[in-house]
């Protein structure tokens, strides 16, 4: 006899998962997803739900899929083209938790960047990263979508280029001359993620720290981002911050970030008296945390 408080008998679940009440069927799906990789023997069960009728039971499906591990990563595949938003959205989360053994996968995820739901192409840039070095080969897809107008996806694509590492290094110092200040300041920051390995943009960064600021804050809105710094950069307190200066600080902070390198610290220095906050005191920071590391 089962206990009131236990779940039934996988086998039970199984069944009660293809049940002809939606709500029988809602419960034995979520409770097959906190079973974890040990309800791998209901994935069947869950595959065919996830075209059934009630969109919470698809969505329960879709969820309970994710949690089953490398043993549903077929399935996880066949889920990106699912007609619904959120079975897709399950799939690109379930394999940004698979890491790198998603990496099967990874020339899919790359077409999932244009996917029309929003969340589930941000979700494929996060997955890319989490598969690391050997998404080597999607950091054309990667930096195609940092290009795009998607705020959220360009973070996640540049973080993701950080997490891919050295393959990701000449795309991204290419990225800091690009035409479009925002992108250049998160190229800037994903090298900053990337850490030691990225020494050699440090000449790049410099160069971009030293540009010149325009006298006024710019009037047109740079592709549609004006007013919105890259990652990790605030505005001062009545300080108006344009594009070309939150770029500037981006490479500060980067600097810190990637350590002593060959005129990084000059460059730092120089710009602790610069003439915009935010500027200065990324350069501060900066410099605390390479003496602290020296």
């Amino acid at each position: 006899m089962v206990a009131a408080d236990e779940p039934p008998p996988l086998p039970v679940l199984i069944e009660n998962a293809r049940h002809r009440f939606p709500p029988t069927r809602l419960r034995a799906i979520k409770l097959l997803g906190k079973l974890g990789a040990e309800a791998t023997a209901a994935l069947p069960a869950l595959t065919a739900a996830l075209d059934d009728a009630d969109a919470k039971v698809r969505e329960a499906a879709a969820a309970a899929i994710g949690l089953l591990g490398t043993a549903s990563l077929p399935t996880l595949g066949s889920m990106l083209s699912h007609p619904d938003k959120y079975v897709r959205r399950h799939s690109v989360w379930a394999l940004g938790k698979l890491g790198p053994s998603a990496a099967p996968l990874r020339h899919r995820l790359c077409q999932i960047l244009k996917d029309e739901d929003p969340r589930t192409a941000s979700g494929a840039a996060q997955a890319l990263g989490a598969i690391g070095e050997l998404a080597a080969d999607a950091v054309q897809s990667l930096a195609e979508a940092m290009r795009g107008t998607n705020i959220v996806l360009c973070r996640l694509a540049a973080k993701a280029l950080s997490q891919i590492g050295r393959p990701a290094l000449p795309t991204l110092v290419s990225h800091l001359r690009h035409h479009d200040p925002f992108v250049r300041g998160e190229a800037a920051v994903a090298l900053g993620w990337m850490g030691s390995k990225a020494a050699a943009a440090v000449p790049m960064l410099v160069d971009v720290l030293q540009t010149a600021s325009p006298s006024v804050p710019m009037a047109v809105p740079v592709a549609g981002l004006a007013g919105t710094p890259p990652t990790g950069v605030a505005n001062a307190p009545g300080e108006a911050l344009t594009s070309i200066d939150a770029t500037r600080a981006s490479a500060a902070q980067a600097l810190g970030r990637i350590g002593v390198a060959a005129g990084s610290m000059a460059a730092l220095t120089a710009a602790r008296t610069d003439a915009i906050e935010a500027v200065r005191t990324a350069a501060e920071v900066s410099l605390r945390q390479i003496r602290a590391l020296g």
